[in-house]
């Protein structure tokens, strides 16, 4: 009898194991980034990166835009990134949540910024409303209804600064699935 018990509490937890192991599985490939390599030089990347989101000032704020017509906040960052040949979701809030993957690092001090950082403010009743992309000396560029595609200072006591929420520093490539 003891044999038999023992038989049938290992095939429950095989199954069990089995389940989490899909469980994890499915969790880990549905909605998270993937990795390329990073080029050699992601310094120059970044200064690229510069350049490309400072060549869209002036261009209006469309809702749900993703191109030169028009952008919304993250159709300009995806925009961007995507001149890269990433992939990034069109959404700030999923864009802030690529932080939760290791290869993206998370960056809550704003002294901590680097060109070509994503940076994420609250605006709405959602913990996060709004993308930019930071261009260095404590401003970022992003697309507002009130304004389209402007330079905008990271530490604006009346606006911005208090609705910081945190950044992320992307590695070279990424594509969302």
């Amino acid at each position: 009898m003891r044999g038999r018990h023992t038989l049938h509490s290992l095939k429950k937890r095989l199954a069990a194991l089995c389940m989490a192991a899909a469980t994890i599985i499915s969790i880990g490939w549905v909605g998270t980034p993937a990795f390329a390599h990073a080029p050699s030089d992601w310094k120059k990347e970044r200064a690229h990166v510069k350049k490309r989101v400072r060549s869209q000032l002036g261009t209006p704020y469309v809702y749900g835009g993703g191109s030169s017509s028009g952008f919304d906040c993250s159709g300009l960052t995806r925009w961007v990134y995507g001149s890269h040949g990433a992939s990034l979701p069109h959404s700030s809030l999923l864009q802030f949540k690529l932080a939760s993957t290791p290869a993206v690092k998370r960056i809550w001090k704003r002294g901590n910024l680097e060109i070509g950082d994503l940076v994420f403010h609250k605006t709405t009743s959602a913990r996060v409303g709004h993308v930019g992309i930071y261009v260095g000396k404590g401003r970022f560029i992003s697309s507002t209804s009130s304004g389209g595609v402007r330079v905008r200072s990271i530490r604006d006591p009346y606006y911005w600064g208090p609705r910081w929420v945190g950044g992320t520093r992307l590695p070279a490539t990424i594509r969302y699935r």
